[in-house]
C-alpha cells in the first residue's frame, strides 16, 4: 500500500465512486464481469476509482461482496486499467470501520501489486446523530491507530447524521495520515470555513454547479461524483473547457449537466431498494451500457436484489437523453 498519501494536489480533478453491478442469487451478489466492462467503460475519462462508496452501495456491502471487489481490483483485467484505486470503509461503528480496514490491510499485505494501485480508503463519521465533535474526533484517530493506510475524511450526514465541523477538519487535516475530504452534504461549511487546512485536497460528492465548485471561483481542488459513472465524457469536457478560460461555454455546460442531474436524482428518491445515488446512476448506465437496445435488455439488480423500475429508466432517458446513447451502441455492444 502507498505509504505516504500525496496530499499536495490531486493527480486528477474527477474521482468517480463506481457502481456495483450484481448477479442473481442472494441479495448484493457481485457480478465481477459485469463491473469490470463498467469500469472499463468510464476508463477513458476516468482515472481515480473508489469501490465500495456511497454510490456502490458500500454501506450495505457484506463481507463476501467487499471481499469480491477486491478480487475484482486485484484481477489483471483492472490492473491493466492503470487506475488509481481507493477503497470505502462504510461501517456504522468505530470497531466495524476498523476490522473492515484491517481487513483490506491484510489482503493488501498478500498482493504488493494491488496495494501500489490503492491511494486511500475513505471513512465517514460514526452513524450517530447524537455524536459530538469530541467523539468524531475519536473515532478518527481510533481508526488512525487502528490502521495504516492514508485515510480520506468523508462527509456524509444523509447517512451519520452527524457532521465534522471545520474547526474539528482542522484537526485531522494536521494529520500527515489525511490526504483527502470529501463532502457530500451540499453544504460546504467546512470548505467554506477558511480555515487553513494544510496539504489536504478538497472534493466535492454533492451534485450540481459543477463549475462553480472548482477553485478559483469555489473551495474545492476537484469533484468526487457518482454522476462520473455515466457523465464521465461532458464532466472531463467540462474540465477542458474551463483549463482553455472558455468560461462561458463551461458555465453552459455544466447548467445543462446540474438541470439533468438534479431531476433524475428527483426521480430516484421515490426508487427504494438502494439510496438515490445508486438509483439514479444505475438508470442512465443501463441506458450507457445497452444503447438503443435499453429497452429490451434485462433491468439491473439493486443491491438488495430487486430490479430497477423500467419508469425510473424511462425518466432517465426522457431527462438525460442527450447525454446518453439512447439511439446508438452502447458500451456493451
Amino acid at each position: 500500500m502507498n505509504p505516504e498519501p500525496n496530499a499536495s494536489r490531486l493527480a486528477d480533478a474527477l474521482f468517480v465512486p463506481v457502481l456495483t453491478h450484481y448477479a442473481a442469487g442472494a441479495p448484493g451478489t457481485v457480478d465481477p464481469a459485469r463491473t469490470l466492462a463498467h469500469i472499463r467503460a468510464l476508463r477513458p475519462n476516468v482515472r481515480q476509482i473508489m469501490l465500495a462508496g456511497s454510490t456502490g452501495d458500500g454501506w450495505e456491502t457484506s463481507d463476501a461482496a467487499f471481499d469480491a471487489l477486491i478480487d475484482l481490483a486485484a484481477s489483471p483485467d483492472v490492473g491493466e486499467l492503470d487506475a488509481s484505486l481507493i477503497f470505502g470503509a462504510l461501517r456504522p461503528s468505530t470497531g466495524e470501520v476498523i476490522a473492515r480496514l484491517q481487513h483490506l490491510e491484510r489482503r493488501l499485505d498478500a498482493d504488493a501489486a494491488l496495494a501500489a494501485r490503492v491511494t486511500a480508503a475513505v471513512v465517514c463519521p460514526p452513524v450517530d446523530a447524537q455524536a459530538s465533535q469530541d467523539a468524531i474526533l475519536a473515532h478518527y484517530q481510533a481508526v488512525f491507530e487502528a490502521s495504516r493506510l492514508p485515510i480520506a475524511a468523508y462527509q456524509l450526514p444523509q447517512v451519520t447524521g452527524c457532521r465534522i465541523a471545520p474547526e474539528t477538519f482542522r484537526q485531522l487535516a494536521a494529520s500527515p495520515r489525511v490526504p483527502l475530504f470529501k463532502d457530500s452534504s451540499g453544504e460546504d461549511e467546512v470548505a467554506e470555513s477558511g480555515l487553513d487546512f494544510g496539504q489536504v485536497a478538497l472534493v466535492r460528492g454533492a451534485e450540481g454547479g459543477y463549475l462553480e465548485a472548482l477553485k478559483p471561483e469555489g473551495p474545492y481542488d476537484g469533484w468526487l461524483l457518482s454522476t462520473g459513472n455515466v457523465l464521465g465524457e461532458p464532466l472531463r469536457q467540462l474540465l477542458a473547457l474551463k483549463a482553455d478560460g472558455r468560461r462561458e461555454e463551461a458555465a453552459a455546460l455544466s447548467a445543462r449537466l446540474s438541470d439533468a442531474v438534479t431531476a433524475i436524482f428527483t426521480k430516484a428518491q421515490s426508487e427504494g431498494g438502494a439510496n438515490a445515488f445508486s438509483n439514479a446512476n444505475r438508470a442512465m448506465d443501463h441506458i450507457a451500457a445497452h444503447g438503443a437496445r435499453w429497452r429490451e435488455a434485462p433491468l439491473p439488480l439493486k443491491v438488495d436484489g430487486n430490479k430497477l423500475s423500467m419508469s425510473l429508466v424511462e425518466a432517465a432517458a426522457e431527462i438525460a437523453g442527450e447525454f446518453l446513447p439512447v439511439d446508438e451502441a452502447g458500451y456493451l455492444g
